[in-house]
């Protein structure tokens, strides 16, 4: 059975069968097909199998797209190195400990996470682990039912690749599956990211308090990082894919590795020296000259897609009727929304400016995905059209040489003098990403982390595309999510009026997938402000905010450190002016919780403590003005006594006189004030359940629960 929408006849299709009820789906590559079970579908996510053989591809597909052997899936290059790597994983695997645990792998694109995840996923099958991974379903991914979980052997390896990209309720949800924490089998969850660094501070903060299970880093440092392991590493690969693209025994030998192989540090990326070994061995075949530099191999490899566009579009059966110009605007389409359900692809050609109507839309649709076929080929699941170009480091590569440098940015010319752009490309994301609306579509975060991933290699993409789009539209950086906006920040040509441009637009409060962006933002325009700024008040605030964005994320030790320069700035102001009291006392009650949360107990209650006696000595003088302040010390108070475990009759009665003073507020203002009144409520109703007046307690939540604003129920 062809699937419907694969395109004209005799494109081949792609074509499936269903194995064992709609549990099982099939992954493969023109054709090439394989078994794969489901054992949990949310809406978000899916648990499922870890491919354990790697995913042949034909001959025919290699001679005209030789970069199909650059997949991870694939194998080509045997596993080398990483023996310690290995050796640490095991141990972390084969801690006796039945708990489950979490580890990151984390490093660059192109460093080998995801080979190593493979290799590791075998050796713990020899071991009797059983593996699955989890991947995130597509925007409106019709629902899959699940296999029966199998016996699950000497314990469960869970493999979560792109962890930074999931957005993190999703991400958090997944930890806490109840499959996850089995009492039958220790449970390993081995999470493979590009970053590191505050991202992971705050999922580690969140695992610890959430799930009380240890969270381990694990930094992957280049492969070939030794100037002197680069050549046997190129000679390597080139000797596979000379094998794999019909080259004679012995014909590769006369291939060398490019001049500047140990000098340029691009080579330190494994990926890096497959892509040239690979441009080199091709570039031999067909009489050319091997490729002389990292960007000049992408480019090469990518002209080979453009030669196999046109072929196909000239043969003379049943050509196809997309041209090579348009399919190289798929192929760029495709490599920033990644894939996508037919009708959303239908609606990302039309906003690009590729296709007006269905009929067109499906044309392309079908054109390209005989071109880049998905690996999921089951008829019970949803269609997916718009395959990206992978590996990803290509995908990025083909959107840094087709953009052309921007007439407004004339500094920063194109990096390859002679690439073959576009000038379609030019503002190409901008047609994509807007919307009359401001309504983000499926694929708006997708491509945002594609555009500041490739912004950080390629400088006059960042200068000619990506800063001008989030300047002059800044509000679609809230679309993003947390770990590209902290990739954004990070980046080291980053024009500051971007993120000053996006300030405005973040949100207040808590918003989990957006904390960790906001505190790397806040951090890097503080960073700046404090260098520039000399006015006590103001870097007191600067200061402060800081701590306050920080915190969200979960930094606590970040926080702190700004938290206590806040609160000494505001000790000074306040000595020579004591109009600054109320902010001593908000950075007080701040500190309190701060140093609570990181187990300083009786520092807290000091800090607590002095925001206390300062909120009710300015309520007592003017209560309109500072009844709401008193009420949030009175809260932090109680708070940290709570978590303190000491007075909790004290504690209750700060949260009794805090739960007076937002319920005179709540009348007024109740938009304001609703949410810090169930804050102290909750806290109130801990205490009681402590002080053994359950009922009480009770009536406090039945409360809350039929006052809950989120079900829309007000009583």
């Amino acid at each position: 059975m062809t699937t419907p929408g694969t395109g004209p006849a005799g494109h081949g299709g792609v074509h499936g069968n269903t194995f064992n009820g709609p549990t099982a789906f099939l992954t493969g590559d023109h054709g090439t097909q394989h078994i794969q079970f489901v054992y949990q579908w949310k809406p978000a996510y899916r648990i499922e199998d870890f491919p354990a053989t790697p995913r042949p591809v034909s001959a025919r597909v290699l001679a005209e797209q030789p970069s199909r052997l650059l997949r991870a899936v694939h194998q080509v290059v045997p596993f080398t190195g990483r023996r310690h790597d290995l050796d640490e994983l095991g141990r972390w695997r084969d801690d006796p400990s039945p708990e489950p645990a979490v580890r990151l792998v984390h490093g660059p694109g192109g460093q080998g996470k995801t080979r190593l995840a493979a290799r590791f996923a075998d050796l713990s099958r020899e071991a009797g682990w059983t593996v699955w991974q989890a991947a995130v379903n597509e925007t409106g991914a019709d629902p899959i039912a699940i296999s029966p979980t199998p016996e699950t052997g000497t314990g469960i390896l869970l493999v979560v690749d792109y962890a930074e990209r999931w957005p993190t309720p999703d991400l958090r949800r997944l930890l806490q599956e109840p499959l996850l924490h089995s009492p039958c089998a220790p449970v390993r969850i081995l999470l493979l990211a590009r970053p590191a660094g505050i991202w992971w501070e705050s999922l580690d903060t969140w695992i610890g308090d959430t799930l009380d299970v240890p969270a381990e880093l694990h930094p992957l440092l280049p492969l070939a990082d030794d100037p002197s392991a680069r050549a046997a590493l190129f000679h390597e690969a080139r000797d596979r894919f000379a094998d794999h693209l019909g080259m004679l025994p012995g014909q590769a030998d006369r291939i060398g590795p490019p001049l500047d192989l140990n000098t340029d540090e691009d080579y330190a990326q494994i990926l890096t020296i497959h892509i040239a070994a690979l441009a080199a061995v091709d570039a031999h075949l067909h009489h050319e000259s091997a490729p002389t530099n990292p960007a000049r191999a992408s480019a090469y490899l990518l002209k080979r897609e453009c030669t196999h566009w046109s072929t196909l579009h000239q043969r003379p059966s049943q050509p196809l009727s997309t041209t090579p110009d348009a399919m190289g605007r798929i192929v760029l389409t495709a490599t920033l929304t990644r894939p996508l359900a037919r009708a959303h692809g239908q609606t990302a050609l039309d906003r690009i400016g590729l296709a007006d109507s269905t009929a067109a839309a499906n044309t392309l649709l079908d054109d390209h995905r005989y071109c880049y076929p998905p690996p999921v080929a089951d008829p019970a699941r949803t269609v997916t059209v718009l395959e990206p170009l992978y590996p990803d480091r290509l995908g990025e590569d083909f959107l840094g040489l087709t953009t052309p440098a921007s007439p407004d940015a004339p500094d920063t010319p194109h990096p390859v003098p002679g690439a073959v752009t576009d000038d379609w490309a030019h503002q190409a994301a901008e047609r994509l990403l807007l919307d009359p609306t401001n309504t983000a579509a499926p694929w708006t975060r997708d491509a945002l982390t594609v555009l500041i991933e490739t912004a950080r290699r390629w400088p006059h993409f960042a200068t000619g595309q990506l800063y001008p789009l989030l300047k002059n539209h800044p509000e679609l950086a809230l679309h993003a999510g947390g770990t590209a906006l902290a990739a954004l920040a990070g980046l080291d040509s980053l024009d500051l009026t971007v993120l000053e441009a996006i300030e405005p637009h973040l949100p207040e409060g808590r918003h989990t997938d957006l904390d960790v962006g906001i505190a790397a933002i806040t951090t890097r325009l503080a960073r700046h402000r404090l260098a520039t700024t000399h006015d006590p008040a103001t870097r007191a605030r600067i200061h402060e905010t800081l701590a306050v964005r920080q915190s969200y994320a979960g930094l606590r030790d970040e926080a702190l450190t700004a938290g206590q320069d806040a609160l000494q700035a505001w000790r000074d102001l306040t000595q020579t002016n004591p109009t600054h009291q109320p902010d001593l006392a908000r950075s007080l009650s701040n500190l309190g919780a701060w140093l609570s949360a990181a187990g300083r107990r009786e520092e807290a209650l000091t800090a607590a403590e002095e925001a206390v006696e300062i909120g009710r000595r300015l309520a007592a003088g003017n209560p309109a003005a500072y009844d709401p302040d008193l009420a949030r010390s009175l809260t932090n108070w109680a708070w940290v006594r709570h978590e303190a475990q000491q007075d909790p009759s004290g504690a209750l009665r700060a949260t009794g006189e805090a739960v007076e003073i937002y319920r005179r507020l709540v009348t007024a203002v109740p938009a304001q004030f609703i949410s810090p009144l169930r804050l102290v409520l909750g806290l109130q109703a801990d205490l009681l359940l402590r002080l053994g007046r359950v009922r009480e307690a009770r009536d406090i939540r039945t409360w809350l629960a039929a006052n809950d604003p989120g079900s829309g129920s007000q009583k």
